[in-house]
């Protein structure tokens, strides 16, 4: 029999799940990846016949690191296994083109069956769907990975929840520190020490994710995009998603619209950069 890849992104540490022993029970040997351990030189060096991503609340780097497997090692099928479910996961991970999605707790009989049928198909197609991959941005559903104590996770949930509610209005930092009784000084250390970056470019890269998701849409103006997102200037918006995707909204959506893959620049906006942005 072949061999199983499980990359556990677990945020939570997780019981032994019923799957594995099922795997191991039908004959195929089973190694684990651990959180924090990049899954991808371990799968050049030893292709499985399958990979398993295992994750308990998908976040952000967890499936990143499952969009990346993918794109590099694309003849390995990937399946994933949440215990956390929502319709836009969903639609993500079968967009990113992985084999099958599995929802705890796991039907083991229907795992065990997919995994057979990929063994014993050998390969798998190793086409891209590179201009529908583009679009398929990681779903708001899946919060940044992050430590801390129970009160801290508490206040950033809260406060990216309330990004989420509200990215089509104007949100001060020094009011949503006001919401949960911080001085702007002190949420902005939270903030940063707990996702590894400040309030602001969390702020805007959620409100460039949500434009290229509406202009998908091309009923929808680019004006009225960049309004619902929360910009309040057209010239400033173009000039902030040119820097996030490395064109501008109009040439973005004509690209999406004739399937023609679209390469994201390395450059991140700084608050610096913001700044000297921003009109006066």
């Amino acid at each position: 029999m072949g061999h199983v890849l499980v990359v556990v992104r677990d945020i939570n540490e997780s019981p032994a799940s019923d799957y594995v022993a099922a795997l191991k029970a039908g004959g195929y040997s089973v190694r684990f990846i651990p959180v924090g351990t990049d899954p991808v030189p371990s799968m050049q060096r030893e292709p499985p016949s399958v990979a398993c991503f295992q994750f308990d609340y998908p976040d952000a780097q967890g499936l990143s690191d499952l969009r990346r497997a993918r794109q590099q090692l694309p003849a390995v099928p990937l399946l994933m296994i949440t215990q956390a479910h929502s319709e836009s996961l969903a639609v993500w991970a079968f967009r990113t083109r992985v084999w099958d999605y599995f929802t705890m707790p796991v039907d083991t009989v229907r795992l065990l069956s997919v995994v057979e049928a990929l063994q014993n198909q050998g390969s798998v197609d190793t086409k891209t769907r590179q201009a529908l991959e583009s679009t398929n941005a990681i779903p708001p559903d899946a919060r940044q990975r992050y430590t801390g104590n129970p009160e801290e996770k508490s206040i950033i949930e809260r406060a990216l929840t309330h990004v989420d509610a509200n990215l089509h209005n104007k949100i001060v930092q020094s009011e949503v520190a006001e919401l949960f009784g911080l001085s702007p000084f002190q949420f902005s250390r939270l903030f940063r020490r707990m996702t590894k970056m400040t309030f602001q470019e969390y702020l805007l890269s959620r409100r460039i994710e949500e434009a290229k998701r509406l202009l998908v849409n091309s009923r929808t103006s680019v004006t009225d995009v960049c309004f619902t997102v929360g910009f309040r200037d057209l010239s400033y918006f173009t000039r902030i998603f040119q820097r996030y995707v490395g064109m501008p909204p109009s040439r973005y959506r004509q690209v999406i619209r004739e399937n023609t893959p679209v390469v994201a620049p390395t450059t991140v906006v700084s608050p610096e950069t913001e700044a000297e942005l921003r009109p006066q």
